[in-house]
């Protein structure tokens, strides 16, 4: 049995067995980082009391899920996408031709293009042939546009189609990015969606950026937090408008095939002509609804923080009793000399007035010190209470 599956004497030898790749292993890692930082969260929820478990819960799944899309809509291929079923011919030195589903999944860095389908001859020279292809092609790491063609100076798209070519690439994904290398007249797509990709990348780096500071924020400030989290908002906006603006500023971007199971009728002139017209994929929408959510909110977070304070402590496990304690002038204080705000008593340089202002989130929760005892019979005064008549008396005699 040891030699069962051996070439005597080489070591065992197993065939070459080629799959599909079926997931991107980025965004699956990314998903399952946060997936792990939630988890181990919802393992502690039965630790926290009260109220704060569900503002704590409210917190964390919030900024787990800014943080999953800002980082997966950067690596996705979602951001214009379509998907078409053609007969169309499969690949070189055969003559036979296939029923497949061409998708093209455009990203930020690159282009996804996928091929899965089956001959339509069923006893041909494809009958055994596994058609399921799934190919990257990347214009980031450099940037560049590079030069015209497909030399050591073209650029990184440019070559990878060369190179793809060499490898004997089906015709389907060979015409899909075809188009992308086309850099002449009004026929610019591949420079275009490499710029868009540039600008939205770049807006959604800052906005993680501003995410990871805006946490560290709210734990020590609110309504500056809040402002960095209008901000962040914002910012998403502007990478998926960047990104749509550029794009739609070019000819649109459509590609011709042959429409499968469809039989041509001349007489009618119909030539079964399908169209693929990629559009907005679910990368730039989640991006857009995600930043329209995050500003709102933070708009009305600002007012309600503005006007009622106290209602926006709790959430961010702020101490409602830990006051904004300033001391802020009365407006009929009278300075004529000295430090504003403190109380030197009267002398040459005339008379100031000590007083002690509240912020708005103090007053909503300053409560008077109660200075009477209740019991059955009714409520009676403390024997050492003094009035606050003969304190106002006693200060104006002296001074």
């Amino acid at each position: 049995m040891g030699n069962s599956f051996r070439n005597q004497p080489a070591p065992a030898l197993y065939g070459e067995n080629k799959t599909p790749v079926t997931e991107d292993i980025l965004e699956v890692g990314l998903l399952v980082a946060f997936a792990m930082i939630a988890f181990s969260f919802i393992l502690i929820i039965p630790g926290i009391r009260g109220w704060e478990r569900l503002f704590a819960t409210i917190r964390v799944f919030v900024a787990l899920w800014i943080g999953a899309v800002i980082l997966v809509s950067s690596f996705g291929y979602g951001w214009y996408t379509d998907t078409v079923r053609v007969q169309t011919q499969y690949k070189a030195f055969t003559t036979e031709e296939i029923n497949a589903d061409v998708g093209l999944h455009v990203g930020l860095r690159g282009v996804n293009i996928t091929l899965k389908g089956e001959p339509l001859d069923p006893n041909g020279d494809l009958a055994e042939e596994t058609i399921n292809y799934n190919e990257q092609f990347y214009w980031a790491n450099p940037w560049a546009q590079g030069r015209r063609g497909f030399g050591i100076f073209a650029g990184r798209f440019a070559r990878e189609f060369r190179a793809a070519q060499f490898r004997g690439m089906p015709y389907p994904i060979l015409w899909v990015a075809e188009y992308f290398t086309l850099d002449g007249e009004q026929i610019r797509w591949g420079r275009k969606f490499r710029q868009a990709g540039w600008y939205a990348h770049i807006y959604l780096w800052l906005a993680f950026a501003i995410y990871l500071l805006d946490i560290l924020i709210f734990i020590f400030n609110v309504r500056i937090g809040i402002h960095f989290f209008m901000l962040l908002g914002v910012i998403m906006i502007c990478s998926i408008f960047s990104y749509g603006v550029i794009i739609l500023n070019s000819p649109p971007l459509v590609l011709p095939w042959s429409e499968a199971d469809c039989e041509p009728d001349a007489s009618e002139d119909e030539w079964c002509t399908l169209i693929m017209k990629p559009t907005f994929g679910w990368s730039w929408y989640l991006v857009l609804f995600t930043g329209l959510a995050v500003f709102f909110t933070g708009v009305i977070l600002f007012f309600i923080d503005y006007f009622i304070p106290r209602w926006t402590a709790p959430i961010f496990h702020h101490s409602i009793v830990e006051a904004d304690e300033e001391f802020i002038p009365g407006e009929d204080e009278e300075l004529e000399g000295g430090v504003k705000g403190l109380d030197y008593g009267s002398g040459r340089s005339g008379s100031t007035k000590r007083t002690r202002g509240l912020t708005k989130y103090r007053q909503t929760q300053r409560r008077p010190r109660s200075t009477v005892k209740g019991g059955r019979g009714g409520s009676q005064r403390l024997k050492d209470e003094i009035a606050l008549e003969e304190i106002k008396t006693t200060e104006t005699e002296q001074a």
